[in-house]
């Protein structure tokens, strides 16, 4: 047996919490954290592997996307989808108001056996996420052809991208309680409720789009309109399926409206932590589009280009991403339960493996970049296969600056300490990467080094190796143990 740190969850009758849990749950209730280096590394990979699974059936959404278009459809349309998920990025970007407080609370009230508190922000962080989900479908559905003519996208491929937004902001209420559904469930540990809703996604998604695309038994022949509609109408049931399955309850979680109604003070406390989270996703979205629009002046070659070679490049994001969770989820519970010496070396332990995961990543595709485009194109657009196989082969040397960021900002979410990231990746992108782009892409008649497409994957290289060793510091420094939440 493992040494475990043990607490009791205990509920004092009569309080707001006991609408959330049903009579067994408001017995005490042990919450086991274990304390050896071997336990850890266990509870890591035990986190870990469901949100692998999940992200990686995330990820299966956009290549499904991004197969169709470029298989069956022009290169204007792979540019239109390829700025569409830029945009798409945003709106998860936005999405942070709530998730990663609702996370980083519900772990530290978890590890603290505060479980019906845990339970409250838990309700709260939907009803928000509801709202913000209604907000943004109302202003990006209006402003959309606008914000993709503000990308440097024009003709076909701008109409496209705009006609993609519109369809799938349909169902962003959804997605949106969606993320923080499956948000606060991490924050309690529980990794594989989001696994579950992927798959069903994924399926939903990959039958609707395939078959409205081309046309196939009694589904229309819509083209490009039928990928925005298999991809809108799988991202909102499986909204629908994380209400269904918090309405009944989940690993102590539970809707209700009377806990639905809005309540200042934890409202308050999810804002406190995730505004400067959210402001850090939003300064990332945003200086990816500024990112994409330099690219856009390329043409729609080094467009489609770039968009198959992230598309490759997410294999690194989705396997971070599951070990960016597990850290702060432990880093969250160990804070709650006053350890925080087993807080950083869960951190430490969650950094490693994900070291050595995304050091192979890169090696695969420095060697297989080739291949990898390949499969996305099916032999087809030699100039988009010559514009992107270099920037792929560029970007294999990020992956341990790739691996610290994900990772170690993820320890520090989970303490709270949301302002020093955000601190980070403003000096990443406006000190680094965007001055570097503009000199390296811009032609030599305009005193930059005319290397295009690849000049700007440079340039993302040396942001990324900056913040790397930025947030390492922070980490190292400890001031993230101190946050109070």
């Amino acid at each position: 047996m493992q040494p475990k740190t043990s607490l009791y969850i205990q509920e004092d009758e009569g309080t707001e919490g006991d609408i959330l849990l049903t009579p067994a749950e408001r017995e005490a209730v042990p919450i086991s954290l274990p304390e050896t280096t071997l336990g850890i590394v266990g509870r890591v990979l035990g986190l870990s592997v469901p949100v692998v699974v999940e992200q990686s059936l995330l990820y299966l959404v956009g290549l499904s996307d991004t197969l169709l278009a470029g298989r069956y459809l022009s290169e204007d349309f792979l540019a239109g989808v390829t700025v569409s998920s830029y945009l798409l990025w945003v709106v998860g970007s936005l999405l942070t108001i709530v998730s990663v407080g609702a996370t980083a609370l519900v772990a530290r009230l978890t590890g603290s056996g505060d479980r019906a508190s845990a339970a409250r922000i838990a309700q709260q962080a939907m009803g928000l996420a509801f709202l913000l989900g209604t907000v943004i479908m109302i202003a990006g559905g209006i402003s959309a052809p606008w914000i993709v003519r503000a990308m440097n996208l024009s003709g076909v491929s701008a109409d496209a991208a705009a006609l993609f937004l519109r369809i799938v902001l349909i169902v962003t209420p959804l997605l949106a309680c969606s993320a923080a559904g499956i948000a606060c469930l991490r924050g309690v540990g529980d990794t594989r409720t989001g696994m579950w809703v992927m798959i069903l996604v994924n399926l939903i998604n990959i039958t609707l789009s395939w078959g409205l695309v081309r046309g196939f038994g009694p589904l229309p022949r819509l083209g490009f309109a039928g990928i925005a509609a298999g991809t809108a109408c799988a991202e909102g049931i499986g909204g629908l399926v994380v209400l269904a399955i918090l309405a009944r309850g989940r690993s102590g979680l539970r809707l209700s409206w009377a806990g639905l109604a809005p309540r200042r003070a934890e409202i308050g406390r999810i804002l406190r932590i995730s505004l400067p989270a959210a402001g850090e996703s939003l300064t990332n979205s945003g200086c990816q589009l500024w990112f994409l629009g330099l690219i856009n002046r390329l043409g729609p070659t080094a467009t489609a280009a770039h968009g198959v070679a992230i598309r490759c490049e997410a294999l690194a994001f989705l396997t971070v991403s599951a070990f960016a969770v597990a850290a702060s989820t432990l880093t969250g519970q160990y804070l709650g339960a006053g350890r925080p010496d087993l807080a950083k070396r869960a951190a430490r332990a969650s950094w490693g493996i994900a070291m050595v995961g995304l050091s192979a990543i890169g090696i695969l595709l420095y060697a297989q970049a080739e291949w990898f485009f390949d499969l996305f194109l099916g032999g087809n657009k030699p100039g988009v296969m010559a514009e992107g196989v270099p920037v792929l082969r560029i970007v294999a040397f990020a992956m341990p600056a790739l691996a610290t960021i994900n990772v170690l900002n993820g320890a520090l979410r989970g303490a709270g300490d949301t302002r020093w990231p955000w601190a980070i990746v403003l000096v990443g992108y406006l000190g680094v990467r965007m001055p570097l782009t503009y000199w390296l892409i811009s032609p030599t008649t305009a005193h930059g080094l005319g290397w295009g497409l690849r000049g700007a994957w440079f340039a993302m290289l040396f942001d990324l190796c900056t913040r790397g060793a930025l947030v390492a510091v922070r980490f190292r420094q400890g001031g993230w143990i101190k946050v109070k939440v």
